[in-house]
């Protein structure tokens, strides 16, 4: 191989290490966003069903309002605040519905017939409260019953916002374990690249070039010093030199 031939396998050693850089730096920013993708649906999750803790209790506090009102026009205001939270309530589930993992599916049918449940109750409270009369709002739904009822309903939320807490917990491990097994892959292709180049150039120049210049420069000098009998060096070689 000819001097020429040599330092372009140099600066092909140097290409191909910035393009298995380049090809590992776009598989990790693919990646890593679909990692970023599962962190925010998780993410999303776990709002969602702490949202929708909030706003059962929300709808217990204006039921409580309904149960102290002095009539039915007092009660009107808590009646709407439970409507109005219901109603948000139902937004968070539609939201909620298509993030849901697979394996949660079975639980999650459950939280939503229990939230049928709750919303078909507690708007009879609020009905109670605004036509017939506060009194008999409390005694429906101001019970041992209904509270127990409740709290099943409220745990069930806290079970699944739990379930992906911890998965959120894991995404994020994964998503740090990815961005140091990364960062290691680049900095050893880029070492490792480095390496060979320098090397191969170190090489190249040293063996091939500097070298050999040196001794043919010394038997120029030799002959212009009159000495016609030394061997001439690198005679044989099919390159440059």
């Amino acid at each position: 191989m000819n001097i020429s031939g040599k330092i372009y396998s140099l600066v092909g050693i140097l290409c191909l290490s910035a393009l298995v850089i380049g090809a590992t730096s776009l598989y990790s920013v693919n990646e890593y966003s679909k990692q970023m993708a599962q962190y925010k649906l998780v993410s999303d999750r776990v709002y969602l069903g702490e949202r929708l803790n909030r706003l059962v209790t929300a709808v217990v506090m204006e039921a409580r309002g309904i149960y102290a009102a002095k009539d039915t026009e007092a009660a009107k205001k808590f009646a709407d605040g439970i409507t109005e939270n219901l109603g948000d309530m139902q937004t968070v589930l539609t939201t909620w519905t298509p993030l849901v993992d697979p394996a949660q599916k079975p639980v999650f049918d459950t939280l939503l017939a229990r939230s049928a449940e709750f919303r078909t109750f507690r708007m009879e409270t609020a009905r109670l409260g605004t036509e017939d009369s506060p009194k008999a709002a409390n005694a429906q739904g101001n019970n041992d019953a209904n509270r127990s009822n409740r709290k099943a309903f409220q745990k069930a939320i806290d079970s699944m916002v739990e379930t992906d807490q911890a998965h959120l917990v894991e995404v994020t491990a994964g998503i740090e374990a990815f961005k140091e097994s990364v960062f290691l892959l680049v900095s050893l292709i880029t070492v490792i690249g480095l390496a060979a180049g320098t090397g191969l150039g170190v090489y190249i120049a040293r063996v091939h070039l500097s070298n050999p210049i040196l001794r043919i420069t010394r038997t120029i000098r030799e002959v212009a010093d009159g000495r016609f009998d030394i061997e001439v060096p690198f005679a044989g070689r099919k390159d440059e030199i």
